[in-house]
């Protein structure tokens, strides 16, 4: 039976990742009702768990910022996966669950016993899916990457910058995070295949190409003797922050008269260097300089709002207090409020995706080892005096 009425209810995963993209993978199965039990390393876990930031800058591995996030909705035990007891038990665990995901370089779950050559034997139902920088062939598989690296080898960075300026790197962990959204995808379809089919199968998860894919416009502008695209800078300084009103370029002709009513600017409403739409494109920065002066003065959100209400686009560029305050999100229920017994009560980011009747659930991140006596105990057979010897061995 079901563990819960949620589309996964009935998964169980085996979660060996770390860091990011393999954890975001796992984030959204659980999301989805899916059962995940992570393996963590002995003593340490997640590397994650390392990684701030954290509450009033005191480190502590339950208080993670990044783990906490990535993991919510998990179970969490320990295990040596170089150990042969510890390989013998995840093998067991294995043969239990539909779904198993890891990160590891290419080849080490091989050098465990524990490849998808291996598993598969013991169950060819069992979906492998791993996650690492670029596959695991060709002849880059070896080389090890960071969000940077994949942002730039995938060469998205190539696209993003001023012409005359360096390439830049997207935020955060915006690359590993897609990644994670890449395999959580692949996974699921071939969840599909499995329940139509009754087979299961390695899938194989790069980096590099998921950031490939990602800048893949640039890549077939080229082939057509195009320019690989540049970030044109088209944003404007509002009162409070940085606005695109989207009057330079792309407004239909029968709006251009109210935009340029609402600047009170009625006599670009005939100037032959604005009133067409190739006009403005070929003026583009002399528009953008006119309309900044009206937009500085003005809030950047009341900018957005009165644009889009003549029916075109404009957007302001958002920070993080103005996405906990965006009347959009909150109207979707999109943050969701998590208690953790050790780190306590904090706001998180929600779905990818909502679906009618709910689909969701909202769970908080697993203490290390935490579940290590409802899994080994309660469902591999170990009694606690074995599961303490196992502990002293540094096996769990």
């Amino acid at each position: 039976m079901p563990d819960n009425d949620l589309p996964l209810g009935d998964v169980k995963v085996l979660d060996i990742t770390e860091d990011v993209a393999g954890p975001v993978c796992t984030k959204f199965l659980a999301g989805l009702g899916a059962e995940v039990i992570k393996v963590e390393r002995p003593g340490s876990g997640d590397i994650s768990r390392s990684a701030g930031p954290f509450p009033h800058h005191e480190p502590h591995p339950e208080k993670s910022a990044s783990f906490l996030y990535y993991n919510t909705g998990k179970k969490s035990i320990t295990l040596d996966l170089r150990s042969q007891t510890g390989a013998s038990i995840l093998r067991r665990l294995a043969q239990q669950c539909d779904i198993l995901v890891e990160s590891f370089p290419p080849g080490s779950m091989d050098e465990w016993g524990l490849g998808y050559s291996d598993l598969e034997q013991l169950d060819p139902a069992l979906i492998y899916t791993s996650i690492t920088p670029f596959g695991q062939t060709g002849p880059y598989r070896d080389y090890e990457a960071s969000d940077l690296v994949a942002q730039a080898v995938g060469a998205l960075m190539h696209t993003v910058g001023l012409p005359d300026k360096e390439p830049l790197k997207i935020g955060g962990n915006a690359g590993l995070y897609a990644t994670g959204v890449s395999a959580f995808s692949a996974t699921m379809l071939a969840l599909h295949v499995r329940d139509i089919e009754g087979y299961g199968q390695h899938v194989d998860i790069s980096a590099m190409e998921t950031m490939t894919v990602t800048q893949i416009h640039a890549s077939i502008h080229h082939q057509f003797g195009r320019i690989p695209a540049r970030r044109e800078s088209t944003l404007v300084r509002a009162k409070d922050g940085w606005v695109n009103p989207g009057l330079e370029v792309g407004i239909q002709e029968d709006t251009w008269k109210r935009v340029c009513e609402l600047m009170d600017l009625p006599d670009l409403i005939d100037d032959p260097a604005f009133n067409t739409r190739e006009a403005r494109r070929e003026h583009q920065q002399d528009l953008l300089t006119i309309i900044g002066e009206w937009v500085a003065t003005r809030p950047k959100e009341w900018i957005y709002h009165t644009i889009q209400g003549l029916r075109t686009i404009a957007g302001y560029v958002a920070t993080v207090e103005d996405l906990t305050k965006s009347e959009q999100l909150l109207s979707r229920e999109f943050f969701q409020t998590i208690e953790h017994p050790v780190a306590g009560k904090a706001t998180y980011p929600g779905a990818l995706f909502s679906i009618d009747g709910g689909s969701w659930q909202h769970g908080r991140a697993p203490i290390l080892g935490e579940h290590n006596s409802e899994i080994l105990c309660g469902r591999l057979g170990y009694t606690s005096e074995e599961l303490s010897d196992l502990h002293d061995l540094g096996v769990v």
